[in-house]
C-alpha cells in the first residue's frame, strides 16, 4: 500500500505524547495541556484517515464545498492545520518541482496553491482533490473532491469529476487539477479524464503521459485500483 496517511500522523502523535509522560512533573499545566491536545488531534486524524473509516471521515477536517474551512476545525484541530500548512511551506521552499505543469493545452496538475502567484496566468478552473487544503485563490469555476491524502477519490467520485472538468472544457475553460503535491489524488482523476477524452486508451499510457511532464506523479495501490475499477465501469457501460 506504500505510505498511509494515517500510520504517519499516528506515529508523530505519539511524540508530544511521549515528552508529556517524560516531562509531566517539570511541564507547567498549560504546556502538558498542548502536548495532549496535540497528541490527541493527531490520534483522532490518525483514526478518521484509517482505511477503514477514511471514505466517510472527509468532513471531519469542516472543509465546505466552496473549499472554506469551518472556523470550528481550525480552532478543535489546529495542530493538524498549522502542522500541515507548515510542511507544505517547507516542501515547497527546498523542493525544485514546478507548482505545475500543464500536461494538454487545457489541462495543468500541481500542488495546492496557496497563494495567486501559484496558479497557471491562465486563470484556470480549479478542480481540488482534497478535503484538508482550504481555496485561498479566486478561480473562475471550483469544485471540491473530498479525499484523506494517500486515499483515492472513489469511482463515482471520479466519474463525477470528469463531467465537472468536461463541462469547464465545453465552456472555453482550462483546468488546475491538484491536491497537496501533484503527484497521487489529482493524478488519479487527471487520467480518467484523458481516458474520458480520448487522449489516452488506458490508465497506464495516461499516467505515462503525466509522468513526461510531472516526474513525481506516482499512482499508489488504492488509486490506481479506483480509477481502474471506474475504467473498467465506464467500458461495460459502452
Amino acid at each position: 500500500m506504500g505510505i498511509h496517511l494515517s500510520g504517519v500522523v499516528g506515529g508523530i502523535a505519539s511524540l508530544p505524547a511521549l515528552c508529556a509522560v517524560i516531562f509531566r512533573k517539570s511541564l507547567p499545566l498549560p504546556a502538558s495541556l498542548i502536548l495532549w491536545h496535540i497528541a490527541g488531534t493527531g490520534i483522532v486524524i490518525s483514526i478518521a484517515a484509517s482505511s477503514k473509516f477514511a471514505r466517510h471521515s472527509t468532513w471531519l477536517l469542516g472543509k465546505r464545498k466552496d473549499g472554506t474551512i469551518n472556523p470550528v476545525s481550525k480552532m478543535l484541530l489546529w495542530p493538524y492545520h498549522a502542522g500541515l500548512r507548515a510542511k507544505l511551506a517547507i516542501q515547497r521552499h527546498v523542493s525544485s518541482e514546478p507548482a505545475w505543469d500543464q500536461i494538454t493545452p487545457t489541462y495543468f496538475i500541481g500542488a495546492w496553491p496557496s497563494e495567486q502567484a501559484l496558479v497557471p496566468a491562465a486563470h484556470p478552473a480549479v478542480l481540488d482533490v482534497t478535503c484538508e487544503l482550504p481555496l485561498q485563490v479566486r478561480p473562475p469555476a471550483y469544485k471540491m473532491i473530498p479525499v484523506w491524502d494517500t486515499h483515492s477519490p472513489l469511482p463515482d467520485q471520479i466519474d463525477d469529476a470528469v463531467v465537472w472538468a468536461q463541462e469547464q472544457e465545453r465552456q472555453g475553460r482550462q483546468i488546475l487539477i491538484h491536491c497537496a503535491h501533484g503527484h497521487g489524488r489529482s493524478a488519479t482523476v487527471l487520467c480518467a479524464i484523458l481516458v474520458a477524452n480520448g487522449q489516452a486508451q488506458s490508465i497506464a499510457e495516461a499516467e505515462a503521459t503525466l509522468k513526461k511532464e510531472r516526474p513525481r506523479v506516482r499512482l499508489n495501490v488504492r488509486q490506481r485500483a479506483a480509477v481502474t475499477e471506474w475504467f473498467n465501469l465506464k467500458h461495460k457501460a459502452n
